[in-house]
């Protein structure tokens, strides 16, 4: 018997290193992906409108589709690597 996965994936961070290192992940295994990015910007001294800080985040929605047995250990390693912040540099071919 088998099955067939569809559907999304976010990984959500604040580092431009972490989503760097997300992205050649995704794109190392085939991975369609999209990266939604949030920037605010907030102003702490009205009368000074230079005195703002700006703040990014970032979303990365996954595209997954196919066999449990295929997605599984690529959704496996994506997962542990989101939770432990461990993002080793590609190997190629990896």
């Amino acid at each position: 018997m088998t099955g067939w996965l569809a559907g999304q994936v976010f990984v959500q961070t604040v580092d431009e290193q972490e989503v760097a290192a997300v992205t050649g992940f995704l794109n190392a295994r085939g991975l369609n992906f999209q990266v939604l990015t949030l920037s605010e910007r907030m102003v702490l001294d009205a009368s000074d409108p230079a005195s703002g800080v700006t703040s990014d985040r970032f979303s990365i929605a996954v595209q997954v589709a196919g066999f449990p047995q295929v997605l599984a250990p690529v959704l496996t390693d994506l997962v542990q690597r989101v939770h432990s912040g461990d993002w080793p540099a590609e190997a190629p071919g990896s």
